[in-house]
This record gives structure tokens, sequence and C-alpha cells, in this order.
């Protein structure tokens, strides 16, 4: 069970940082050249969150 959990919090952690230098790159292009829109970055971060929540498979016992 630990080797589970450190594993997924080692996946977790790579996962955050390979995340924010992504959205820094794009606020930076955002900044930049203003493409894209910030609103289109949020929006598109929260689709993407969203969409990985509905495909996730549900674990609950009932």
């Amino acid at each position: 069970m630990w080797q589970t959990i450190g594993t997924a919090a080692v996946v977790f952690a790579g996962t955050n940082v390979d995340d924010i230098v992504i959205l820094t790159v794009l606020f930076l292009a955002a900044r930049a050249k203003a493409t894209p829109r910030p609103w289109k970055i949020v929006a598109g971060q929260y689709t993407g969150i969203a969409a990985l929540v509905a495909v996730s498979p549900s674990r609950r016992s009932d």
C-alpha cells in the first residue's frame, strides 16, 4: 500500500510541474502576442480537468 501511495505522490507532483510549465508558457505567449487570450487558457484548463473527472472510474462502494 505504501508503495502505491508513494508512486501516486510522485506521479501527481510530476504532472503538476509539467502543468505549471505549460501554463507559464501559454500565459507568457498571451502576454507577448495577445493570443491565446488568458480566459481561453483558464477555460481550457477547467475543461480539461472536467473531462478527466467525467471519464474517471468511480470507486464507490454501495
